[in-house]
């Protein structure tokens, strides 16, 4: 082992608060306290660890230097994959920094060798940011703060907030991600550290016991979590009056482990990011562990591997001040220390002395005998899944399942909801959408035009990008993408087509010229082909009033193009296409056999009669190309490109209906949970679903009234013939057949943003079966960039409104949709609601209305219960809110006592009960009760 201190690493003798080494390990950042401001540094690692490159004056130093922090930076970190480097400081901002070609627009001076920009600066918390910590896979981004709380920020999206987690009551030092992707942890003055859900940032544990002792005499508290996920150490615990650092076993979070020695109070720990390996000096048999670094008050350093008892090494003294901050680099033995005396020492190890970083395909194996996943997954859309299997000898059990497409994974739910789930397709890859269980809204990917001129040269149409980011790009899509990054893969070339031309009928008796469509909005080159555009079109709008009617030419002259509304492109399904239903799977190939009348579809049955072998009930074939299909207990659907719809019975693969002809392809199909219902949504908006057990259509109609600029990215059917529509911008719809109409479930409108917000504290669990509202409105939460001064709106008075009608309005959706679970859920909310801010005009209106007339009419007797909840049912469900509240307790009295006259006139029908409402002069205005004399009421 070498120890190096390079003396030329410093902020101008101030403070270096944290330190952390690039990914690729060529470079380091640290960050700390600058001559008049904090300060962000980028240095070369080169000259750290060779002695020539330190002598050789062609050799850069310093790389960077930025000085816009306002005030102290008290953590830099990388993302994992080393393009931005994040900085969070006493001024209450986070800056991410990201490298630019040129030094134009770039924080760096003309001497520096790297010039990197801030291309975001994150603005939500009301004190110092202490820490920083980068989600697997750079997702999301979270901070701790003075404010105590810790907000997670979306890092596909800057600025724009996730979460803010609240729960600490104390000064918030540390956060730090699980490797795994399961959870976040956060380390508080509060003596507590919390440990958070990533599948909705709730709080999942917290610990308390090894801090009772702790005082707030740290700045910062950097927690670190091992990266095979099993163990997570914290910063300043105590163990017999003696500072430690904590181990907390993921294995039932046990506290009975620290490492101790340190003389005062530990201030950062850091495991090394890799998973090491050696043969045991003994045994001679391989074994793994990890290998962490503390650093601690009393200036001294300890290194420690799992697989050891005592620590391999302890550096006392090492600076003349507190160590603040570790970090190891990625690929080699590198340890870096940075100290408040400003300056920064380098350990350097052997792989004799640390061991062997395990490989990649050694490591996913670890993974996926501990936790059933590889780690080379995609964690973007599993951090809203539940389904981690951390025992190993459920993997057995639970690997039947791992295969199934879900969109809404439930830790607890039911076989029946685990069947509906499976059932919902996910939408093709080329189909524009993005599959994320994420709730941030799903985007369809742009896709630039490439047209070719007659001499054979190439030709991309340029692309609209506007400078203002919340601007609408006017295509198809609601993204937006630089020219910069446009890759191979979203340019398209679009053969030429002759298309007739096609004359519609409009309004005022203006002709529309379909066959000019493309002219007149591509406007290409007239050397170039006549394209049109491979996504769905926009549709356009036409103005109402022109600015200067004595210059528009005549309707013979100015014809007006309309673009036709698509829900989406249908493609077909590439390669093999394989979706499980209990014990069948159903595997789809398109292209399979090849005829002299062009190439056939392939659809096999197999029923999973044993763990690991497959029997074939059927097979058939379609002639063309399948787009989408889908699975239930009972049936196959499959949708073809010609619009064909074929029901197959999943037992023997007959037809279930003769062939359907539909307009346009298929984009998304479904069943319902009870495999009654079959429904489909074609490129042209049509909307159908059959009723199979009947044979017979169930509900027909459009959806291009709700479509405008989006596109359909799911489709599902209730078992009551229910259809739901979520958009790709994120608003959600749902159809009523009674009323024939559009029912909007989710969108921008800002009561709806807040009560989705507000309710989503106590969220239910996703379960379309039972829950059909609740998560079809999860699917697409509309997350405001300012989260957290949208909750913390000081103006609280409108809050009280907005909510009322919210919840109002979810009632009566609810009871639409006949889903009786939720209503009866938000007629309790309702209730809670006006316990805490109703008016008592307002709740006698809701109180009456559901108390009924105590001689009910024979046409009055089915109005006594809402989908098969008796109103009194619902009344006592609000009567128990109200009772809470001592202002309401009167009210309460008053209409307990006439639900129980109601209910005993009902039982002895021989019985007269006067259940006549009492005169206006019979009830003296109710006031607020005096506690005093609440036990004194009879």
């Amino acid at each position: 082992m070498k120890i190096l201190q390079p003396n030329w690493v410093h902020h101008d003798e101030k403070a270096i608060f944290s330190i952390d080494i690039h990914p690729g390990g060529e470079k380091f950042a640290t960050g700390g306290q600058g001559n008049d401001s904090g300060r962000v540094v980028i240095w070369n690692m080169a000259p750290v660890i060779s002695e020539d490159a330190e002598k050789d004056k062609k050799v850069p130093r310093m790389l960077c230097q930025m000085d816009n922090h306002l005030a102290c930076v008290n953590c830099v970190r990388w993302s994992g994959s080393g393009t931005m480097l994040a900085s969070c400081a006493d001024d209450k901002l986070i800056m991410i920094w990201k490298k630019s070609a040129g030094g134009g627009s770039s924080f760096g001076s003309a001497k520096t060798a790297e010039h990197w920009r801030c291309i975001a600066t994150l603005r939500g918390h009301s004190g110092d940011v202490l820490d920083l910590a980068w989600s697997p896979q750079d997702q999301y981004i979270a901070s701790s703060s003075v404010d105590n709380t810790v907000i997670i920020w979306d890092a596909k999206e800057f600025p724009s907030i996730v979460q803010v987690m609240k729960g600490h009551t104390g000064l918030v030092k540390g956060v730090t991600w699980d490797p795994v992707g399961k959870f976040v942890a956060s380390q508080s003055d509060d003596k507590t550290l919390k440990i958070w859900k990533t599948s909705n940032f709730s709080l999942f544990k917290t610990v308390t016991e090894p801090f009772e002792e702790c005082g707030g005499t740290t700045h910062i508290l950097r927690l670190s979590w091992s990266p095979d996920g099993q163990y997570l150490v914290s910063a300043h615990a105590m163990n017999g009056g003696g500072p430690t650092a904590q181990i907390i076993e993921r294995d039932g979070w046990k506290c009975d482990k620290d490492f101790v020695g340190h003389r005062k109070a530990v201030t950062c720990v850091r495991f090394h990011n890799a998973i090491l390996q050696r043969m045991a000096p003994k045994t001679n048999k391989s074994q793994q562990y990890c290998c962490l670094a503390v650093g601690s008050r009393d200036k001294s350093l300890s290194v420690w591997l799992t697989a050891l008892q005592r620590p391999l090494v302890v550096i006392h003294d090492l600076f003349q001040d507190s160590i603040l901050d570790l970090s190891w680099s990625h690929n080699g033995y590198i340890l870096l220390a940075c100290s408040g005396d400003g300056h920064v020492a380098c350990l350097q190890f052997s792989a004799e002395e640390l061991g062997t970083p395990l490989s990649e395909d050694d490591r996913n194996s670890l993974y996926q005998r501990m936790y059933g996943k590889n780690i080379t997954l995609d964690l973007n859309g599993q951090t809203g899944k539940d389904s981690l299997i951390e025992n190993a000898e459920l993997l057995d059990v639970s690997q039947s399942k791992l295969t199934a497409p879900t969109l809404i994974p439930q830790p607890q739910q039911s076989q029946a909801a685990t069947t509906l789930v499976s059932s919902i397709p996910k939408p093709p890859p080329s189909s524009g959408f993005q599959s994320s269980t994420s709730q941030e809204s799903q985007r369809p990917i742009l896709k630039q035009i490439e047209t070719k001129t007659a001499d054979g040269k190439r030709r991309i149409t340029p692309m609209f990008i506007p400078l203002n980011d919340e601007a609408e790009v006017p295509t198809a899509g609601s993204s937006q993408f630089s020219s910069s990054s446009a890759n191979k893969s979203s340019i398209v070339t679009v053969e030429k087509r002759p298309e007739p031309t096609t004359t519609v009928p409009g309004t005022n008796g203006i002709d529309i010229d379909i066959a000019n469509l493309t002219a007149q909005t591509a406007k290409l080159d007239s050397r170039l082909k006549k394209v049109s555009r491979p996504e769905p079109p926009a549709r356009a709008t036409l103005p109402s009033e022109p600015a200067n009617p004595s210059t528009l030419p005549s309707p013979e002259k100015q014809p007006v193009s309309i673009q036709p509304v698509l829900s989406g492109k249908a493609s077909p399904l590439h390669g093999t296409s394989v979706k499980p239903m209990g014990d069948y799977r159903i595997q789809v190939t398109n292209g399979a056999v090849k005829t002299g009348y062009g190439p056939l579809g392939k659809v096999v049955a197999n029923l999973l009669s044993l763990p690991r072998a497959d029997k074939k009930l059927w097979e058939t074939v379609v002639g063309s190309p399948v787009s989408s299909f889908s699975v239930s207990r009972k049936y196959v659907l499959l949708c073809t490109m010609d619009g064909s719809i074929r029901f197959l019975d999943i037992l023997n693969g007959s037809p279930v209906l003769p062939i359907i002809s539909l307009t346009s392809p298929v984009v998304h199909s479904t069943f319902s949970s009870d495999s009654r219902l079959g429904a489909v949504l074609t490129e042209n908006c049509t909307l159908r679903v059959w009723d199979l057990n009947e044979q017979c259509i169930f509900l027909k109609g459009s959806c291009q009234d709700i479509m405008g600029t989006s596109y359909a990215s799911l489709l599902h059917v209730s078992d009551q013939g229910v259809p739901f529509i979520i958009l790709s911008n994120g608003s959600s719809f749902s159809y009523s057949k009674k009323l024939e109409s559009w029912l909007i479930t989710n969108s921008t409108d800002p009561i709806m943003r807040h009560g989705l917000m507000t309710t989503k504290l106590g969220s239910t669990a996703r379960n379309l079966k039972a829950f059909p509202l609740a998560t079809v409105q999860s699917f697409c939460n509309f997350q405001p960039v300012n989260a957290r001064s949208f909750l913390d709106n000081p103006n609280v008075n409108w809050q009280y409104e907005a909510m009322l009608a919210f919840v109002e309005n979810q009632i009566k959706i609810a009871e639409t949709i006949n889903s009786p679970l939720e209503m009866k859920h938000w007629y309790l909310m309702l209730g809670f609601q006006l316990a805490q801010h109703g008016t008592e005009t307002k709740i006698r209106q809701v109180l009456d209305s559901l108390m009924g007339s105590p001689f009910p009419s024979a046409s009055d007797a089915p109005k006594e219960s809402i989908l098969g909840i008796p109103k009194h049912t619902l009344l006592e469900e609000i009567l128990s809110q109200l009772k809470m509240e001592p202002k309401w307790q009167r009210i309460y009295m008053e209409y307990t006592d006439q639900l129980k006259r109601f209910q005993s006139q009902q039982e002895s029908s021989g019985d007269d009960v006067d259940m006549r409402p009492l005169a206006e002069g019979q009830i003296e205005k109710l006031q607020p009760l005096n506690l005093d004399l609440v036990n004194d009421e009879t």
